[in-house]
């Protein structure tokens, strides 16, 4: 099985795969690298970055 290419994707595309694929940790953190990249995204402890990915991506199933 080939790994996907998720630089090439969107965001709501990586979003998705990942909703699919939740074992794929190589996708999910360059999805949080992506949510850190983003100004005024602060983060101090892996709780809160659990909870920043959570309301984002609950965010984007509305």
């Amino acid at each position: 099985m080939t790994k996907p290419n998720y630089e090439s994707m969107t965001e709501p595309e990586l979003r998705d795969y990942i909703r699919r694929n939740p074992q794929d940790e190589d996708a999910f953190q360059h999805y949080l690298s992506i949510i850190r990249s983003r100004p005024g995204v602060l983060r101090t402890t892996d709780e809160e970055a659990d909870a920043e990915m959570e309301k984002r991506v609950n965010q984007g199933q509305r």
